[in-house]
């Protein structure tokens, strides 16, 4: 009885669990997500239904595959080595199809043994959720990416989702954007349209889809944008968002200007010029009457072919319009433009600007050319004027004696005339397109340091440079070679004035103006030591004479006393009046004025003879020993003057020959490269002598030698004797020995004819 009832329960227990068995079979076959079940091998054992929907694979041909042979290689499992916990991963499987499908997948060990094991999993198909995911990124990639503007606004307007092309137009930032109207960035006079056309659906009378307005940027400047947008919200008075694009189309806007003035003009030029059509094909040609009315033709005075247009044409011009036209037709080129002379009725010529549109078919043969003849007889001729304007503006750019540089707005130097260069050593090529603070180190670079570069804008400043050549030359001097410092003349330091004018000008900004003052500058030099030095020399006797005639005034002399000290101040007072009249001969002989000079052909030999009987005084005791023939050397002179120049060059013979020694002069010949002679007037004396340094100064005014300070003398008497030789075309050639004595040459032109000498002589 008691195993009756144990058989009745085990029967009953089994049918329930055949039960429950059938009942989680059903689930599972109903199931969406696959079930699957592998054993230690990775080999399918079990696969429900699920598999054959998704996968398209049969049941059948599955079980017993590697499960590695259905995941992407990428994928490949390793839940062999995973623990008793339950894993997820994502994996992808490919299909029947060879598509490609995500699975989220949760795996299980249910069977463990020594070194086996068998696992059991889900996989639930998220395929749809990846490609969202794709979507999202590749939206988000696209919003951000794209120059349109994505934006969302709400109810009442405010910005509440920008894309980030809205920092790249408009300037702002999104985050100082957001929550802010989109009003508020729009212009003035834009906003009351926006305004209607984001309450399009209240107002029946809009009808468009979009509408153009514009964006003022952070910098100010105008963006015109283009808007469209879609509303959320159960109806248009319960709107909750706005969402929409702002396209940028400034470039098409502006585009669309440029077309409606070039059409402007295009009707501009109709109605002043002429008309003109020619088919290629049949080499029709068709002249508007206002064509032939701008050369003075009546409309049936022409022949409406393009011969007629080609026998108008200047002689000089038609080849290059034909080779320009035949250019043109064979190239892609759809535009034709050109520019020449056509003959008028009255036989003048007028310039044309000829302008065309040319027709090709598709393989780019040309079909057919409209266009249009303008009169620009004015143009050209206002454009003569300015090239001629620039030509001669060029010319003075160019021979200025000033060194002129100019600079663009942008501080590179534009241009640079010749002066410059010759003040400088500088090249044009090392110049062009410089910047400013690189000419400035350039000019520091060849700048004194006293006197350095430094530019000031508001008032001209001095520099001194040293030129980067040797072989440059300095300013001439020729009106000033006998007075300047002979350490000026040796060096090529030049001094300038450097003044700054600055314009509001694109092309040209700035121009610097670079002044050679070097000879003003020395001759302010010399001045001011000729002012000092003439100072001292008068001061000498006229303190003697103040002296001296003190003396009579306020004491009592007898009359030999008294005779000496008039004696004193009759000398010292002649010394004066010579020295007075040596500075009046050399200022009229430098400013060549006056009646100084009376010019006539003598002989040589005669006027020095006279020089030497007036020089010398009756009762003296000293000689000259004439060494020369009575020749006859003729040269052209003012007699004069030679002979003061003579008695002024015997006089320092005798002066600086204070221990005695004889004095000689004689006359010689040479001859010269070509035909040209030169006869000398040679003196010679045995006294105290000079040193090279000594000779180089010998023609500077006042100058005297240190050692001869004891003799009298006034400074003067050698610059004028060069200033006579200047102004007979002679020269002057010393030499000298120190303790040995000195031998002064005066060389003049030989006059062989008896004619007067080539060249002017004041």
């Amino acid at each position: 009885m008691k195993k009756s009832h144990i058989s009745t329960d085990s029967t009953s227990n089994t049918q329930a669990l055949q039960r429950l068995k059938s009942h989680f079979k059903k689930i599972i076959e109903q199931m969406d997500e696959i079930v699957f079940t592998v054993n230690s091998d990775g080999c399918f054992t079990f696969l429900n239904p699920a598999w054959q929907v998704h996968t398209g694979y049969e049941i059948v041909e599955t079980i017993g595959q590697p499960i590695h042979n259905f995941i992407h290689s990428d994928d490949s499992p390793i839940f062999l080595e995973y623990n008793n916990a339950t894993t997820y991963s994502e994996i992808r499987i490919l299909d029947k199809s060879h598509n490609t499908l995500w699975f989220k997948m949760s795996l299980k060990t249910i069977q463990e043994k020594p070194c086996l094991k068998a696992f059991s999993g889900i996989l639930t198909n998220i395929t749809a959720q990846k490609n969202l995911e794709a979507s999202e990124i590749l939206f988000t990639s696209l919003v951000e990416n794209t120059s349109e503007i994505f934006f969302q606004i709400d109810n009442l307007s405010k910005l509440i989702f920008l894309s980030p092309a809205w920092s790249k137009i408009t300037g702002y930032s999104i985050e100082e954007s957001l929550h802010q109207s989109l009003l508020f960035y729009a212009h003035e006079d834009d906003r009351s349209n926006i305004l209607r056309f984001l309450h399009a659906k209240r107002d029946p009378t809009i009808t468009s889809s979009c509408i153009d307005f514009r964006l003022v940027t952070q910098s100010g400047q105008i963006r015109w944008v283009s808007m469209r947008f879609r509303t959320s919200g159960s109806d248009f008075h319960s709107i909750d968002k706005i969402t929409g694009t702002l396209q940028d189309i400034t470039v098409r806007v502006n585009a669309e200007r440029d077309l409606r003035i070039d059409n402007e003009q295009l009707i501009a030029a109709v109605s002043n010029g002429g008309i003109w059509d020619w088919n290629l094909l049949t080499d029709e040609v068709c002249f508007s009457p206002r064509w032939k009315e701008m050369m003075g033709y009546a409309d049936d005075e022409l022949e409406n072919s393009y011969s007629s247009l080609y026998n108008l044409i200047h002689p000089d011009d038609l080849k290059e319009e034909k080779a320009k036209l035949t250019s043109c037709l064979q190239s892609k080129n759809n535009h034709y433009e050109t520019v020449y002379r056509l003959k008028n009725k009255s036989g003048g010529w007028s310039w044309i600007l000829c302008r065309g549109i040319i027709t090709r078919d598709a393989s780019g043969m040309a079909l057919h050319i409209t266009g249009s003849h303008s009169d620009i007889n004015q143009l050209r001729q206002i454009e003569e004027v300015l090239i001629e304007r620039y030509r001669e503006l060029n010319t003075i750019f160019s021979m200025n004696p000033d060194g002129i540089v100019t600079f663009t707005s942008n501080n590179c130097l534009s241009s640079v005339n010749h002066t410059f260069l010759s003040m400088t050593g500088f090249s044009s090529e090392e110049l062009t397109l410089i910047s400013e603070s690189e000419f400035t180190e350039k000019m520091r670079s060849i700048s004194a340091p006293g006197l350095s570069y430094v530019i000031d804008k508001n008032q001209p400043f001095i520099v001194k440079i040293q030129p980067i050549c040797s072989q440059i030359k300095r300013p001439s001097a020729a009106r000033h070679d006998n007075k300047l410092n002979t350490a000026y003349l040796n060096s090529n330091a030049r001094i300038l004035k450097v003044t700054t004018c600055e314009f509001a000008n694109e092309s040209i900004s700035k121009i610097i103006y670079f002044r050679d003052v070097t000879i003003e500058t020395e001759a302010d030099h010399m001045k001011y030591e000729f002012l000092c030095n003439a100072a001292h020399e008068l001061r000498t006797p006229m303190s003697s004479v103040y002296g001296f005639t003190e003396l009579l005034l306020t004491r009592e002399f007898d009359k030999v006393i008294k005779r000496e000290i008039l004696q004193n101040i009759h000398q010292q007072s002649a010394s004066l009046v010579k020295m007075i009249n040596d500075l009046l001969d050399l200022a009229k002989i430098e400013a060549r004025t006056g009646n100084t000079f009376h010019f006539a052909i003598h002989p040589l030999e005669s006027v020095v003879r006279q020089a030497c009987v007036e020089f010398m005084i009756q009762g003296d005791t000293r000689t000259i020993k004439t060494l020369f023939k009575d020749e006859s050397h003729l040269v052209y002179m003012d007699i004069d003057q030679i002979k003061r120049a003579l008695t002024n060059v015997i006089s320092n013979a005798f002066k600086y020959s204070p221990n005695g020694g004889e004095i000689s002069i004689d006359i010689c010949r040479r001859n010269n490269i070509g035909d040209s002679s030169e006869v000398g007037v040679l003196i010679k004396d045995h006294g105290i002598g000079m040193t090279q340094e000594e000779i180089s100064r010998m023609f500077d005014r006042f100058w005297r030698s240190s050692n001869a300070n004891h003799i009298t003398g006034t400074g003067l008497g050698m610059p004028l004797v060069k200033e006579i030789m200047n102004i007979h075309q002679g020269h002057i050639e010393i030499t000298s020995t120190p303790g040995l004595g000195t031998e002064v040459a005066l060389w003049f032109k030989e006059n062989k004819h008896g004619g007067q000498n080539d060249g002017n002589h004041c």
